[in-house]
């Protein structure tokens, strides 16, 4: 019996910690979100020729 309750507390500390993390992840998803788009659309932008970084040498 006490190898169950040792178990079944096992548990629920983990249950607690995988719920912790995963509220603190969307109290800050919305500031990750913004970051994201923010450099998604700075890579759209600034999409141009690719070969103009490119050295070429004649």
């Amino acid at each position: 019996m006490k190898e169950a309750s040792g178990e079944l507390s096992m548990t629920l500390v983990t249950i607690i910690a995988v719920g912790v993390i995963v509220g603190i992840f969307a109290l800050f998803w919305p500031q990750i979100s913004n970051t994201i788009n923010n450099i998604w659309g700075n890579f759209e932008n600034n999409a141009g020729n690719p070969n103009d970084s490119m050295i070429v040498r004649n």
